[in-house]
């Protein structure tokens, strides 16, 4: 099997595996480095987009939740009032008899 194998088939392998080796990682570092680049910009684009969506929302509840608790503070005060009124006019209505 080695007595039919090329003697300078073993130096050009060994002078590809030494010199083609290295050039296509390089080549595959430079084409892959700005993919790389490009897409964990894209990722960390996408959570800050993510961050002001979520920013934003929470504004809202914030609002939301602060427009609901006046609004039932306006109902404590309408309640306590007319309790107050039916109580003078139970009241009045007592004196009266």
């Amino acid at each position: 099997m080695l007595a039919s194998i090329d003697p300078l088939l073993i130096p050009i392998i060994a002078i590809t595996c030494a010199v083609g080796i290295p050039a296509v990682a390089l080549a595959a570092h430079l084409v892959l480095r700005p993919i790389v680049r490009d897409v964990t910009k894209a990722i960390s684009a996408g959570k800050a987009q993510v961050n002001e969506d979520v920013e934003r929302r929470l504004a809202r509840l914030e609002d939301a939740y602060e427009h609901l608790d006046q609004n039932v503070m306006r109902l404590l005060e309408a309640e306590d009032f007319r309790r107050q009124l039916e109580k003078s006019e139970e009241e009045g209505y007592g004196n009266r008899s």
